[in-house]
């Protein structure tokens, strides 16, 4: 069979389709519903914007007519992101606008269904491991369409923080600004990082090296600080699992870095980098950071004013005026204190499992493990960037690339007794 073949046979799916509309149901919202016949963009936003509520139902019909795979069930990270789905929609019910802010709980709620349709229509771990390579070609190529679109601004200045103010709008949306192309960046330079390390061959080894300084050139480049630290954090991370020689390589860095090493890089060269990475603010810029210090005591406070219940999906924007700026805040306030539980216990979850089969004795061959790392890469930059942003405690794209890491590493712990099976040198079998 051909690989073009072998493509449409495995991908081309209604799961697929259905993971695509999600994507593309990024920077719409309820606003763009009253679009439907105001004419060609308006409707086409406006179907947009609908997606996540229709995807929502056809995926709960389907799956509930679907025959289940046996070791297809629900992993504890989705079951624990669907309790802060549904708390965020109870949180909804008290607000006058009920649908416009049940509307981002609902959206949440379609990347968990379409994420268990796409896992249960088939071999539960080769689904999520197609769920995922499907995930990064996209993150990829929205990338290179952000990048396209930005083209004629992109390089005026020497960083491209600020230029959603040049280029705020593509085709009626919204533009991704410089934080969100730096997280579109830092994806495919933590996969070329592994693979880096893993291919075989000058071709493969190049384009891996390639991949990667080009990626990491552009996280640069937009300056954005939380993007910046957590694929430095990341990066050091992913290392230790590499083996010997990266291992051995990230503990001298990190070493050096705390026992003040970095005195052997001339002065004017350290100058640069922390005046760049903190974009001219130094250290007291980091300890506020941009003000988020401000906005996370007035988070906390309408936390403690409204602990139990919370306010509803987007409750940062009603109550304190601006973003939370913080994965668990967030949570917080739109979920309450269960919704809360549920998002911080599902990426919990997901560590546990992960150091559980990294520091396990079962044995898996080198893909499986080069999956882990890739997906355990993923989960640690969210993780990190889930301090200075909301990440995937809303719908949103760090959502639709960190879920499916996260079901494959609880996936892969429920099959690691026979997860030799799975893995081949060149396909993989899951039933």
């Amino acid at each position: 069979m051909s690989l073009i073949a072998s493509i449409k046979r495995d991908y081309f799916n209604l799961p697929l389709f259905m993971w695509l509309a999600l994507w593309a149901a990024i920077n719409t919202g309820p606003w763009n519903l009253s679009g439907f016949g105001a004419g060609g963009l308006a409707t086409l936003n406006a179907i947009r914007g609908i997606a996540p509520i229709a995807i929502m139902f056809v995926s709960f019909v389907l799956l509930s007519s679907q025959k289940r795979h046996p070791r297809g069930g629900m992993t504890a990270p989705e079951g624990l992101f669907w309790v802060y789905g549904v708390a965020m929609v109870v949180a909804s019910l008290p607000v006058e606008s009920w649908f416009n802010t049940a509307y981002w709980g609902f959206s949440f709620m379609a990347v968990l269904m379409v994420a268990r349709f796409y896992v249960a229509s088939g071999k539960p771990l080769l689904q999520i491991v197609r769920l995922n390579y499907l995930t990064w070609v996209v993150a990829s190529i929205v990338l290179v369409l952000l990048l396209f679109f930005a083209r004629d601004v992109l390089f005026e200045a020497e960083t491209g923080y600020g230029l959603v103010r040049k280029a705020s709008e593509v085709a009626g949306g919204a533009m991704s600004r410089a934080t969100g192309m730096a997280r579109f960046a830092a994806i495919p330079a933590v996969l070329a990082f592994v693979m880096f390390w893993r291919v075989n061959g000058w071709v493969s080894w190049i384009t891996a090296a390639g991949v990667f300084a080009g990626s990491v050139s552009l996280v640069w480049f937009m300056q954005s600080r939380g993007a910046l630290f957590s694929l430095a954090g990341t990066l050091v991370f992913v290392m230790l699992f590499m083996g010997k020689v990266p291992r051995v390589i990230a503990i001298v860095l990190f070493v050096l870095g705390l026992g003040g090493g970095l005195d052997m890089v001339p002065e004017q060269t350290q100058t640069y980098v922390v005046e760049h990475a903190t974009r001219g603010t130094g250290v007291e810029g980091l300890k506020t950071m941009s003000g988020r210090d401000r906005i996370f005591r007035n988070a906390w406070q309408a936390i403690q004013e409204q602990p139990i219940l919370g306010y509803g999906p987007q409750a940062d924007r009603r109550i304190i005026g601006e973003n939370a700026q913080n994965g668990l805040l967030y949570a917080w306030l739109s979920g309450g204190l269960l919704g809360m539980l549920g998002y911080v216990g599902g990426m919990l979850a997901a560590w546990w499992y992960f150091l559980k089969i990294i520091f396990g004795k079962f044995r898996m061959g080198s893909q499986a493990r080069d999956m882990l790392i890739m997906t355990g890469g993923i989960l640690a930059f969210f993780s990190l960037r889930s301090y200075p942003e909301n990440t995937a405690a809303l719908f949103s794209v760090d959502l639709l690339v960190q879920l499916p890491a996260m079901v494959y590493i609880a996936m892969l712990y429920r099959y690691q007794t026979e997860v030799s099976q799975f893995f081949g040198a060149m396909n993989i079998r899951a039933d």
